[in-house]
């Protein structure tokens, strides 16, 4: 809230002084206005309980097995640059996307609860524009400390949209609800004409300043990344983030099943990733390991009730590989494939062996991707015993992709591309014996027909169509056809989900 004051105040200031002031333009030196405007309008059937006909039982809690989505949401986010001194940069970024088309105007009380709580850790204290402003990015960037490295301090966007491990900032993956995360951080850049090194050091979650965290666990975050630079026709990088979790309980507690105890949960993440272009052909790979004591709540095996994991111990990969062949007059071609892996926790054996991110962002498909954990609601299976089932990390799943994009020289502003898409569990679902949906691996499928026009630099919309068709898991779940006793079949279809979707992004 200071820093939208401040923001405010300062503008105010610029147009009232005279503009032969010197105070007056000293205060936005080398001032600049941008942003970015977003509209996403979606439509879709089934997602959540992947039902298409009215039943007499839906599940408990739904109030119908009939599931439509409906609707076109926007995110505007203004950026405001200018330097404090020749070597102090500011930069505030304010973003409002808590609206619905053929809501009221103005502001509402947070009627996108989703996109709002990533960023504020709160619901807005009050409704109106004001209270569904957020500040997303305000922080200040010193060059050359040392004549060697520039310094970013604040709340500020990290990462790359898309990553697997770590991404702060504005849902570019068209994830449902638009939501924006980011962290508050201190970050250090340097490099070479070789090499780039950056170095992060931030809080995911804190407590209020002179209130002590009974209950509030903090939560900081470390990170190193080196990039390797100067080649056209290769890219290397290498990471590695520590995550600490500050549990609350008494020192030296032991975490039980129901309490994390005293001590801290520390996981590491290292990677490394690469891509090679040759010719018409490139390729890509990137590769991350999970160590560190992992001192949450201990879960128990439902197969022999015994504490479980003390150690993470997770992995994770991904392949690319593409082309693109030019077809003279007739425009481009671009066949593609996609497998990832992310190790799943199958056993009892004092390791958590699933494949733990920080912060991810991985989410393919136009279906399993836009509908994720957490997508206000609407996540692909919420309304079924499944529960959520889609999730943007690569945590116990083993997804593969195939698809070709064509840009046609008649149509040169557009692509259009086909793909398919398999989800599964890397390690079976243990569940107690008996249980629908236990040891069944398959997730479902998914197939997709997607548009892009690229209107000019800065605008471009996209439209497309897709079905998600439920997999072994899915259906057995939802029918509760295993042998349970005292639990009859629930007669539910499994029908396939549809989307239709249309995109616009305006930068300025």
């Amino acid at each position: 809230m200071q820093i939208k004051k401040l923001l405010g105040t300062t503008l105010a200031l610029s147009l009232v002084l005279p503009l032969g002031s010197v105070n007056a333009t000293e205060l936005l030196k080398n001032f600049k206005l941008g942003g970015q405007f977003d509209m996403q309008a979606t439509s879709a059937r089934n997602v959540t309980d992947f039902t298409t006909r009215q039943v007499n039982n839906p599940v408990p809690g739904s109030a119908t097995a009939n599931d439509r989505i409906g609707d076109a949401q926007t995110r505007i986010m203004l950026n405001a640059d200018w330097d404090v001194l020749d070597d102090v940069h500011a930069k505030v970024t304010l973003r409002k996307n808590d609206r619905d088309y053929g809501t009221a105007g103005g502001g509402n009380a947070n009627t996108n609860a989703n996109s709002q709580s990533l960023t504020s850790n709160a619901a807005p204290a009050t409704a109106g524009v004001l209270g569904n402003t957020f500040v997303d990015q305000a922080y200040v960037k010193i060059d050359k400390i040392g004549g060697q490295i520039d310094a970013t301090m604040g709340r500020q966007f990290y990462g790359t949209s898309g990553d697997m491990v770590v991404y702060f900032g504005p849902s570019d993956k068209a994830l449902y609800g638009l939501p924006t995360t980011a962290i508050d951080a201190v970050r250090a850049d340097w490099s070479n004409d070789m090499v780039g090194v950056t170095g992060l050091v931030g809080k995911i979650t804190g407590h209020a300043v002179g209130v002590a965290p009974a209950g509030v666990a903090d939560v900081d975050l470390r990170g190193l990344t080196a990039t390797l630079k100067g080649h056209d026709t290769v890219s290397a990088g290498a990471y590695l983030y520590n995550q600490v979790t500050h549990n609350t309980g008494a020192l030296g507690a032991s975490p039980t099943i129901a309490a994390a105890g005293g001590k801290n949960d520390n996981l590491w993440v290292a990677g490394l990733k690469a891509k090679v272009t040759m010719g018409m052909f490139w390729a890509g790979a990137e590769f991350a390991k999970n160590f560190g004591e992992n001192r949450g709540a201990f879960t128990t095996d439902p197969k022999i009730s015994a504490v479980n994991n003390a150690h993470y111990a997770g992995w994770a990969g991904k392949i690319d590989l593409g082309a693109k062949a030019d077809l003279g007059g007739f425009g481009s071609v671009s066949p593609w494939l996609h497998a990832a892996y992310g190790s799943g926790d199958g056993s009892n054996d004092g390791r958590n062996s699933n494949f733990v991110a920080i912060s991810p962002d991985y989410r393919p498909g136009s279906i399993y991707g836009r509908f994720a954990v957490p997508a206000g609601g609407a996540s692909i299976g919420s309304g079924t015993p499944t529960g959520g089932i889609a999730t943007n990390s690569l945590s116990n799943r083993r997804i593969w992709g195939v698809g070709i994009k064509t840009n046609p020289s008649a149509l040169n502003k557009l692509t259009a591309g086909i793909s398919y898409w398999d989800y599964n569990f890397a390690a079976r679902p243990q569940a107690a014996p008996g249980t629908a949906g236990n040891g069944l691996r398959h997730i479902g499928s998914e197939a997709d027909l997607d548009l892009t026009w690229a209107h000019s630099e800065n605008v471009s919309l996209g439209a497309g169509v897709g079905q998600f068709w439920p997999g072994a898991f899915i259906k057995d779940t939802i029918q509760a056809s295993g042998p349970i006793a005292g639990t009859a079949p629930s007669g539910r279809g499994n029908n396939p989900a549809n989307l239709g979707y249309f995109d616009v992004r305006v930068k300025f």
